[in-house]
C-alpha cells in the first residue's frame, strides 16, 4: 500500500531573476514495509522534497497523497491532524524544547497524542540509541549527536505510520549509524512502517529497499 505518493510535484521560491525551482516534476512513491533512501549534495531539493512530502509546505505545481487522500483537498486543520496522527518528522534542526528534560520531552508528546509506545518500548529504543542515562538532561548539556538521537527517539516514540527524517545520521559516528540504519529498518519491515530518509550519508544505503537521487531538483531511482 501507498503511504505517500508524490504525482509531478514542482516547487519554485521566488519571483523573476530570482526565482528558484527547488523541485522538477518529481513522481516518488513510499510503501508501508519498506525503507526509502533519498540521497544527494547540499542544496539539491532533499528537504524541499521531505518538507512537501510531509505536508509542511505545499508544491508550486502537482499533487502529494498521503494514505490515498490529496493533501491539497484537506483544510488546514485535517492537514494539522493528519500530521499529528499519521506521520512523525526527524528534522535537521532536532526542535527539542530548551526548557525540557529529555524526559519532559516525551511527557509532552503525551499531552498532545495518545497511543504513544509504551514505557516499556521507549525504554528499550533509549537504550538502543545509547541515551537512556540522559533522561534528566536538558537540550544544551548533550551533544549534537546526543540531541540528534533523543529528537529521533522522540518522533518514534508517537508510533507514527509514516517516518520521514531528514539527515537523521549527520552527527553520528559511524557505530551509531548502523544503530539507527538498523532502527528505520526495523520499523518498516517488522513494525510496517512507511519510512522515508533524506540524507548524503552513503553508509546508510545498505539498509534500504529503495534508493533516490536528487540532484538540482530532479529525482531518479538508483539501480
Amino acid at each position: 500500500m501507498k503511504a505517500i505518493e508524490l504525482k509531478q510535484v514542482s516547487k519554485t521560491y521566488g519571483q523573476g531573476v530570482s526565482q528558484v525551482q527547488a523541485l522538477k516534476d518529481v513522481n516518488f512513491a513510499a510503501a508501508t514495509g519498506e525503507l526509502n533512501l533519498v540521497v544527494g549534495p547540499s542544496g539539491s531539493g532533499k528537504s524541499t522534497f521531505l518538507t512537501i512530502a510531509g505536508g509542511l509546505q505545499t508544491p508550486t505545481r502537482g499533487q502529494v497523497l498521503i494514505d490515498g487522500q490529496d493533501t491539497a483537498k484537506l483544510s488546514a486543520k485535517q492537514r494539522d491532524r493528519l500530521r499529528l496522527e499519521r506521520l512523525g518528522f526527524v528534522l535537521q534542526a532536532y526542535n527539542l524544547l530548551p526548557y525540557l528534560t529529555v524526559r519532559q520531552q516525551f511527557e509532552l508528546v503525551d499531552r498532545v497524542k495518545k497511543d504513544n509506545l509504551s514505557a516499556a518500548a521507549l525504554q528499550a529504543l533509549l537504550r538502543d540509541l545509547g541515551i537512556e542515562q540522559l533522561q534528566d538532561k536538558y537540550p544544551d548539556q548533550l551533544s549534537g549527536g546526543q540531541n540528534q538521537r533523543v529528537a529521533i527517539a522522540r518522533a518514534l516514540y508517537a508510533n507514527p505510520a509514516i517516518v520521514l527524517a531528514d539527515e537523521p545520521t549527520a552527527a553520528l559516528d559511524s557505530q551509531r549509524v548502523q544503530v539507527v540504519g538498523q532502527i528505520f529498518k526495523d520499523l518498516a519491515v517488522k513494525h510496517h512502517k512507511a519510512v522515508v530518509v533524506v540524507t548524503h550519508d552513503q553508509r546508510l544505503t545498505h539498509f534500504a529497499d529503495h534508493c533516490y537521487q536528487i540532484e538540482d531538483g530532479q529525482m531518479s531511482q538508483l539501480a
